[in-house]
């Protein structure tokens, strides 16, 4: 190769390193930008902390509490499964290769682990949720058949049990698997547990922990932030009311600086206090739930969901507290080191109450543009050693996939998964042949269900499950294809039995 010129060695060479630096240039325009993201809304540089923080922390794809070796199930529920589930909303708002990742790293490390993580009660329906969300992501089977494989054990455990957290929890895993399948049995098992939730609601909007008519915030809390997922996924007549009466309570207990209060004076009775967590207001088998730091998270998504201005202050006030991404277990009120439930709040840097706060800030986000933008360079921690990616495109074997196109959009496929047929709905922005075609997950033609000329505006392809021939498909994973070439979309169809 002949060498250049002088004069065009060197303006190869300002070329190159102009290149070099646009990634720290555009790093360190979002830099200077985070104070103003900050002062608009905290919640993204929040949750680009919290990423840091576990990014730099993984170990097999998670960050494990120090307490797994006390309670490997409880432990996880509130690490790995809160870890996942951020990613999921993180995901959804803000779509990279990296994000993905993360996702399946936890997802694969719940299904590693699938009997030694589930309880065998209600509160497993958490683990049945993180397969299912997982599936929606990735389109991987294997996660939709384990939450199916949770669903199953639900059924089994009596409607008694289907009552206020646990019961939530549970109705969380229905309320996924019905969006996801139509299956009116998980539906009305999701209801269940919402119909029982009147009678325990207290006149103020609060609920009990364990013994009915006390109050606890910190339940009352949880158990909104459960309502707001599920409301996404079963739009139940139930839920807005209680949501709005538990608000209300909670804007009462919230003062101006974001910090909660536990306790205020009866009206009109001097001397006399009324209590809002369960221990002091009457349930002797109930623990101190005072000032858990995860209860910030809770509240926040509980007051951004109504639009309430305390979502300010309580962001604030977790901003305060957190020290890079992590928070404390308490900031307040912490029990006598006598007290059995003591070693699940001593924690100076708590992996699970940063979880938790990561999945409840994420799952505020909704709503907010410019995921982008506001998130910013995907650089939030060194390249964790050992990871592989799994970039987005991967699908399926002979079948062409990439980023939507603005020719084609593929708007939803529904049920999905189903036992029965698909509605493959789609759009056309111009007159043509828009061909509909469905392949197995090797890349095999299996059905061309459309590719005569449509007219342009919304269509409809339904395929019920059966190939060219007339014969029925089996279960398993399969592809549809909307348009050929460069403009094809493709979508993920699960046929399950």
């Amino acid at each position: 190769m002949r060498p250049l010129p002088p004069l065009r060695a060197g303006f190869a060479t300002a070329v190159a390193l102009a290149i070099a630096l646009i990634p720290a240039a555009i790093s360190s325009a979002w830099a200077r930008a985070v104070p103003e993201i900050e002062a608009r809304d905290p919640l993204v540089p929040m949750l680009r902390r919290i990423d840091r923080y576990l990014q730099r922390n993984e170990t097999d794809g998670v960050v494990l509490d120090w307490r797994w070796v006390i309670n490997e199930t409880e432990a996880v529920r509130l690490s790995v499964q809160p870890q996942l589930l951020g990613y999921v909303e993180l995901y959804r708002w803000h779509p990279t290769d990296r994000i993905r990742q993360d996702i399946v790293d936890r997802a694969d490390y719940l299904l590693a682990r699938f009997d030694q993580v589930r309880s065998g009660t209600v509160f497993d329906g958490m683990l049945g949720y993180c397969f299912f969300e997982a599936f929606e992501v990735t389109g991987d089977s294997r996660y939709f058949e384990a939450g199916q494989a949770v669903i199953a054990e639900l059924e089994g455990i009596s409607r008694s049990e289907l009552i206020l957290n646990g019961g939530l929890m549970a109705a969380m895993a229905f309320a996924a698997d019905y969006r996801l399948t139509g299956d009116a049995a998980s539906q009305g098992l999701a209801q269940t547990a919402l119909s029982s939730l009147p009678s325990y609601q207290n006149a103020d909007g609060s609920f009990p922990h364990w013994c009915q008519g006390t109050r606890d915030v910190s339940y009352t809390d949880w158990m909104a932030m459960e309502l707001i997922l599920i409301q996404r996924r079963l739009d139940d007549p139930l839920i807005a009311p209680m949501l709005q009466a538990m608000e209300a309570f909670m804007e009462a207990r919230v003062d101006a600086t974001g910090n909660t209060r536990y306790e205020a004076p009866c009206p009109g009775q001097p001397g006399c206090t009324i209590y809002y967590w369960s221990q002091a207001s009457g349930c002797g088998i109930d623990y101190d739930t005072r000032a858990f730091t995860n209860e910030l998270g809770y509240s926040a998504l509980l007051f951004d969901h109504l639009h309430s201005p305390k979502y300010r202050d309580v962001i604030r006030f977790a901003m305060s507290i957190e020290s890079g991404g992590t928070w404390a277990d308490k900031w307040d009120f912490w029990p006598d080191p006598g007290d059995p439930y003591y070693v699940w709040s001593a924690a100076d840097t708590s992996v699970i109450n940063t979880s938790l706060n990561f999945w409840c800030l994420a799952a505020a986000l909704p709503g907010r543009g410019g995921g982008a933008v506001a998130w910013g360079p995907d650089d939030g921690a060194d390249p964790v050693p050992g990871r592989r990616e799994v970039p987005l495109a991967a699908a399926g074997a002979g079948v062409e996939t990439g980023a939507p196109r603005a020719a084609l959009p593929l708007l939803s496929a529904a049920p999905n998964p189903s036992r029965d047929g698909f509605a493959i709905r789609f759009a056309s922005r111009a007159p043509g042949p828009v061909p509909v075609v469905i392949f197995d997950a090797a890349g095999r033609r299996v059905r061309t269900l459309c590719s005569s000329p449509l007219a342009s505006g919304a269509h409809e392809a339904r395929w019920d499950g059966r190939d060219d021939a007339g014969a029925g498909c089996g279960s398993g994973l399969f592809l549809a294809r909307l348009g050929a070439g460069a403009d094809a979309r493709t979508i993920r169809l699960l046929r399950v039995r």
